[in-house]
């Protein structure tokens, strides 16, 4: 006999749904449609090569990542 005999099958509750807060989708919302803009503009507007304009969204929305994390420790501390 071992131990897991007898033991229930699972302990996770199926029916548990896990997402994100409204201000979290929000949020990513907002950052996806400030990146998109951002390329657009870069690409479209200014003249940047295709090349350039990826690379300037990438490194704004990093950027952007960034101050979120450290924002999300200063919470976390507290």
């Amino acid at each position: 006999m071992t131990d897991l005999e007898g033991a229930p099958a699972s302990t996770v509750d199926d029916d548990a749904t896990v997402g994100f807060s409204r201000l979290a989708m929000f949020g990513v919302g907002t950052v996806g449609i400030l990146g998109l803009t951002w390329f657009l503009v870069s690409w479209l507007v200014f003249g940047s090569p295709l090349t350039d304009a990826i690379g300037e969204t990438v490194g704004s929305l990093a950027g952007i990542l960034l101050i979120v994390s450290i924002i999300g420790a200063a919470r976390a501390s507290n």
